[in-house]
Order: C-alpha cells, then structure tokens, then sequence
C-alpha cells in the first residue's frame, strides 16, 4: 500500500486507521459481530 490513501475513508465517520483494521479484520474471516467487539465499534 504504501503512503496510498484509501479512497473511501475521506467520507467516513472512521479514521483511515480503524477502516484498514476492519478490512484486515475482515480478511481474517472474522464475522461482523466479532470484528465489532475487537474494534468497540457497532
């Protein structure tokens, strides 16, 4: 990725921080509901 920023995080209420978290998260097959409890979001 490098010093690209992701597209999508310049209109979320999310930092570019958390939103590449829940992508990794994601990708580990995590379920929402799992992924929501590591993270504190909802």
């Amino acid at each position: 990725m490098g010093n690209r920023r992701y597209r999508y995080a310049k209109n979320s209420k999310i930092s570019e921080a958390k939103l590449r978290e829940l992508v990794k998260l994601f990708a580990v097959d995590l379920n929402a509901s799992q992924v929501a409890a590591v993270t504190g979001l909802k």
